[in-house]
């Protein structure tokens, strides 16, 4: 299956046609055609810093070779709320003394688009980083850690809440024990040391 060039996509996106890059550029239109076609010449560096200025993206946006899903939805995002459209509106609301105030607010029709693109980016994103943790060449260990991600997925999935909470007490114990700033912190020290003690004894063997 093809995939389709970052800056097509991006172009595509943001709806500027490769005909207003390469007049940016001062490039052929050809030339920007072989950038993204499918023998995929090299962007030049030198022009990178046009091409993300152009966009206003940053220019890492314009060095990779393949966008992932959830950086589409990210790239789509954005677009939408740079032109997200405002609506003012009034509201009300009775202050402590009794007495109706006014108040101006604003909505965007955008939001909720702006919103549900964001949830889907953020699930896209776990996604992608499981499915890239199970591509490597883990060897032997692929089944293993298959294992524990249906594991994990199962006991979330179960909705039980004992086991749910442990397992994220678990996981912000392993992720932020040797921080000393922020991450784990649970109120029952006792639990807390039993955690200590199942850690070291893993630590040994």
């Amino acid at each position: 299956m093809e995939t389709i060039h970052p800056l097509k996509q991006i172009s595509q996106i943001f709806q500027i046609s490769l005909a207003d890059i390469a007049n940016e550029l001062d490039v052929k239109r050809q030339t920007v055609n072989e950038w993204v076609g499918k023998r995929r010449r090299p962007i030049p560096k030198k022009h990178i810093p046009k091409i993300a200025a152009i966009f206003n993206l940053d220019e890492r946006w314009f060095e990779k070779s393949l966008l992932k899903g959830s950086e589409v939805l990210e790239l789509q995002r954005i677009y939408i709320d740079r032109n997200a459209t405002f609506e003012e509106y009034e509201d009300f609301f009775v202050d402590d003394d009794g007495v109706e105030q006014v108040i101006t607010k604003y909505y965007s029709p955008e939001q909720d688009v702006s919103r549900q693109l964001h949830e889907e980016e953020k699930v896209k994103s776990v996604i992608e980083d499981v499915q890239q943790l199970l591509e490597r060449e883990l060897g032997d260990y692929n089944n293993y850690y298959q294992d524990i991600m249906r594991g994990v997925l199962s006991i979330v999935d179960s909705k039980e809440r004992g086991k749910v909470r442990m397992l994220s007490d678990v996981i912000d114990f392993l992720l932020y024990r040797d921080h000393g700033f922020g991450g784990f912190d649970i109120k029952d020290k006792n639990v807390e040391g039993k955690f200590d003690e199942i850690y070291e004894y893993y630590q040994k063997k």
